[in-house]
């Protein structure tokens, strides 16, 4: 039986070609929660095929995760939302974090996110973790594949995502405050596809190079240019 407290969130899943990932991530959640919202902007519309066998709600959108991330958002009808990554996987440590999170009415105008590791273990993989929980934990800056746990009406009070093709995790959190944000004690784990695919050095710097340029206040659309450039390995 799925916990009471549990049944008065929903989870918001972004998903863009994520048939590789997604399956892992639905089976991790769908045992703890009955509301989950798949906002797919695939082509081939590959999260229709798992509705029926999960039971969730799936939305179709244009590409882009603010965009995504927007449209789940309005169709939630709980208190609380936990917007996850298509290639994240839950455990039980995590769902006990979000219960003394939301348990707690002090938290209702604050946030969540958790600390990360990824599903690879190497040296690499140990030190961008270390790096990003350290980031995380002293600057409060956590990324959109560490989840994001907020209340509805806190959510609508900082005026949610932006409608932004990238950086739309770091203008919420902004928003969020660095006073309101808590880093949870368990780690969520994410994907290592994309870094042993693009490379474990390359990739956090693209990352960082693109977040600098958002402090910086350059244009939003330039910088997802630049990102997908990069990423594509295109010159």
């Amino acid at each position: 039986m799925k916990n009471l407290i549990l049944k008065n969130v929903t989870i918001v899943i972004p998903t863009y070609y994520s048939k590789n990932t997604i399956n892992t991530t639905l089976n991790s959640a769908y045992k703890y929660f009955d509301k989950i919202i798949i906002v797919d902007a695939s082509p081939n519309n590959i999260s229709a095929n798992i509705s029926h066998k999960y039971k969730v709600k799936v939305l179709r959108s244009i590409k882009g995760r603010g965009t995504q991330l927007l449209l789940g958002a309005n169709k939630v009808s709980t208190n609380w939302i936990f917007f996850l990554h298509s290639d994240t996987i839950l455990n039980k440590n995590n769902i006990r974090d979000i219960k003394e999170f939301i348990s707690n009415e002090s938290n209702y105008y604050k946030a969540a996110a958790f600390k990360i590791k990824f599903n690879k273990n190497n040296i690499y993989s140990y030190l961008l973790m270390l790096i990003t929980n350290i980031r995380s934990k002293y600057l409060k800056l956590p990324y959109g594949d560490q989840g994001l746990l907020i209340s509805r009406n806190f959510y609508k009070k900082i005026g949610g995502y932006e409608n932004i093709p990238i950086m739309e995790d770091v203008d919420i959190i902004n928003k969020i405050g660095f006073k309101n944000i808590q880093i949870l004690n368990s780690h969520i784990i994410t994907d290592a596809i994309r870094y042993e695919n693009q490379g474990w050095i390359i990739r956090p710097f693209i990352n960082l190079y693109c977040l600098c340029l958002y402090f910086f206040g350059f244009d939003i659309h330039k910088i997802n240019k630049i990102y997908l450039r990069n990423k594509n390995g295109k010159s």
